[in-house]
C-alpha cells in the first residue's frame, strides 16, 4: 500500500481536526444521490431530458449552444413549458422515494457534522437521518426555519421534494439566490469562516 504524501496526509489531518472538535460542515451535492442508486438524474441526464421535451431531438446528435449550460436550459424549459412542468420532470427524473438511502448516506451522517449542507431535492439523507441513534439532525427546508432550528441540521438549499420550492435550478434562480435566500448564504459562510 503506498504512502501519502505529506501534503494530502496534512489536509487530512486537517479534516480530522475541525470534524472531531465539532467545527465541520459536510456540503453534499447531486452526484451523492446515485449511491442510492444509478437511475437518480444527474446534471447531463437532466439536460437530456430537457432538450428533448423542448426540441423534440437528441441532444446527443446536436450542437446547439443551447445545451451548454444546464442552468440556461432549465431557465429556456422553464419558460416554454412553465415552472409546474418543471417540477414535475424533476420529480419524475429524481426518482427519490422509489429507492432507500445507501449505507454510505447512513455512514457519512454517523460523523459529527456541525451541519449538512445539500442542493439535492431528493429525501436520501433526511431518511438516512432516521436511523442514526447517536446524532438527531434536525431538517431545515426554508430560510425562515433557520432561527429556531438545532444543530446538527440537514439544511435543503435548493428545495426539497415533494413540494417545498422554488426547486434551484434555473440560471435566473441561481442569479437571483443570494438576495431571495440570504439566510441559507449567510448560514454557509458562518460555517465555512469556522472551518477556517
Amino acid at each position: 500500500m503506498s504512502r501519502l504524501p505529506e501534503p494530502i496526509k496534512d489536509k487530512l489531518n486537517y479534516i480530522a481536526d475541525k470534524l472531531w472538535s465539532n467545527h465541520a460542515a459536510l456540503m453534499v451535492g447531486a452526484g451523492f444521490s446515485k449511491n442510492a442508486n444509478e437511475k437518480f438524474a444527474d446534471w447531463d441526464g437532466l439536460s437530456d431530458k430537457m432538450y428533448q421535451d423542448i426540441y423534440g431531438k437528441n441532444p446527443a446528435k446536436e450542437s446547439d449552444a443551447r445545451y451548454l449550460s444546464t442552468l440556461k436550459l432549465a431557465y429556456e424549459y422553464k419558460l416554454s413549458k412553465g415552472e409546474d412542468v418543471l417540477n414535475d420532470l424533476l420529480k419524475r427524473e429524481i426518482p427519490d422515494t422509489d429507492f432507500e438511502p445507501s449505507e454510505l448516506h447512513k455512514n457519512i451522517l454517523e460523523l459529527p457534522w456541525v451541519d449538512v449542507f445539500t442542493t439535492n431535492y431528493d429525501t436520501l439523507l433526511e431518511r438516512a437521518a432516521e436511523d442514526i441513534y447517536k446524532i438527531r439532525y434536525e431538517t431545515v427546508k426554508k430560510t425562515d426555519e433557520l432561527i429556531n432550528s438545532t444543530k446538527p441540521r440537514i439544511i435543503k438549499l435548493h428545495g426539497s421534494f415533494p413540494d417545498t420550492t422554488p426547486f434551484i435550478i434555473t440560471e435566473d434562480d441561481y442569479r437571483t439566490y443570494p438576495k431571495k435566500f440570504a439566510p441559507f448564504v449567510n448560514t454557509v459562510q458562518q460555517s465555512l469562516l469556522k472551518i477556517l
